[in-house]
């Protein structure tokens, strides 16, 4: 059957941990996934793009200088060159010698612990074998209902979906369209994931009524206050308690952030069960 990220109506939010557990381990490693599966949550995003070699890799950026002790550009790398470096050092010590992970060690780990994964593909150039390899990944790993596949770039992850109809789609919102849920629906998505600034809740309540699964991202915490502190000053109105509302409300059925205990107090101010 697979995992369900249509949870809503079974009073349950899940907790979706954005790259991982990532304000605690270093972010898209298989320390920052396990971190986020041993902190009681099943769904974590992580971001993808294919090496040089063709290999697909899980890292957020184009290229690794962020978040590696090395440089260079993902795309043109390949596996081995960009094992060359450590992905952990620059978050802590405990972290020297960590790895970039391969999808197809995350794939395989999600599937043995009925993990959901949001993996979102961040290749910039050579679409049409990204989308072959990757098609070929999720089939062969079995964990195509274990996954949500997610872009910006609509069109690239129909490429996947073209090539295998399985695979499920979620689709970012970053504007607020005439006609929302057309422009959703049209883009093949069975989920959406959006952002507080472009979505209000006639908006949630329309994505729900046609089924889709709703993921609401939280902005990175910054100068110490939460995302909806920041959401509060930002508008000059309570943020959190509409966002504790539509959580109420059965509208959100994924709320993703770095910090898991703030994602699950929020889930638990709403009277839900985290998952």
């Amino acid at each position: 059957m697979g995992f369900q990220f249509n949870v809503s109506q079974h009073n349950t939010v899940l907790a979706n941990s954005h790259r991982g557990y990532s304000a605690a381990y270093p972010e898209n490693t298989m320390a920052a996934f396990v971190g986020a599966y041993q902190a009681g949550t099943h769904s974590v995003e992580l971001d993808i793009a294919m090496t040089k070699d063709e290999k697909i890799v899980v890292i957020h950026d184009f290229s690794i200088e962020r978040v590696s002790n090395g440089e260079g550009y993902v795309e043109q790398m390949t596996l081995a060159q960009l094992r060359q470096y450590d992905y952990g050092a620059k978050f802590g010590s405990a972290f020297v010698g960590t790895e970039i992970p391969e999808l197809r060690e995350v794939l395989i780990w999600a599937v043995k612990h009925n993990l959901g994964l949001v993996v979102e593909a961040k290749q910039r150039r050579n679409h049409q074998r990204f989308a072959e390899v990757l098609a070929d990944l999720i089939r062969e790993t079995g964990a195509v209902n274990h996954i949500l596949l997610l872009a910006f770039d609509h069109t690239l992850i129909n490429q996947v979906k073209s090539l295998y109809p399985e695979v499920k789609l979620q689709v970012v919102t970053l504007a607020r369209y005439q006609n929302q849920l057309a422009a959703v629906l049209a883009s093949n998505a069975d989920s959406v994931c959006v952002e507080y600034h472009y979505v209000h809740r006639n908006d949630l309540e329309a994505y729900k009524k046609a089924g889709l699964s709703v993921r609401l991202y939280l902005h990175e915490s910054k100068d110490g206050i939460s995302p909806t502190q920041a959401y509060n000053a930002k508008y000059g109105y309570d943020a959190e308690s509409e966002i504790i509302e539509w959580l109420r409300a059965g509208l959100i059925d994924m709320l993703s952030h770095d910090d898991i205990p703030y994602l699950k107090s929020l889930i638990e101010q709403a009277g839900k069960r985290v998952y």
